[in-house]
């Protein structure tokens, strides 16, 4: 595995960066309840077909807030801008080290050793680093140059990650 030893990954921090970060902590429950909201869309769908109006629509309205939460994640990001407003809008330097993470930002600086890490989960928005369900640190894909650039990055983290344990 070639190493991306002393790789300086730069972004701007952002709600959305972390609450997409955020996201990928509980994967399967976000399957669990996206099969959920469509069961329940499906039962609307039949409660107005029934004559059942107001249950159906009200059905509706519930379901298509909790899909369009589940997505967009807005009462997450309100929560966030909310506690961590001293970093937001901040540029955070990621260093890719062969011990381990390096972020630095206007607020302060963390090291985070690939032996305190367990799992590194990754989809289009975000490279998200965890130990059991938390979150330690994350890269928003802006940050990568490319796709390529972020898929090699995981499969660092992925072998550093299984040699540490």
């Amino acid at each position: 595995m070639e190493s991306p030893d002393g790789q300086a990954l730069r972004f701007q921090t952002t709600a959305e960066a972390s609450a997409n970060a955020h996201a990928l902590t509980h994967v399967g429950l976000a399957r669990f309840d996206l099969i959920v909201d469509g069961v329940a869309l499906v039962l609307a769908l039949v409660l107005l077909a029934t004559g059942y109006i107001v249950l159906g629509v009200a059905v509706i309205v519930v379901a298509g807030l909790s899909l369009a939460g589940s997505r967009f994640h807005p009462l997450q990001r309100a929560l966030i801008s909310m506690r961590f407003r001293s970093i937001l809008g901040q540029t955070t330097e990621v260093t890719i080290e062969d011990e381990g993470l390096r972020f630095v930002n206007p607020v302060g600086s963390s090291f985070v050793p690939w032996s305190s890490i367990n799992a590194v989960r990754s989809n289009s928005q975000t490279v998200a680093f965890f130990r059991d369900r938390i979150l330690l640190g994350y890269i928003p894909s802006i940050a990568f140059q490319s796709p390529a650039a972020q898929s090699k990055v995981v499969a660092f983290a992925q072998s550093r990650i299984a040699g540490a344990h």
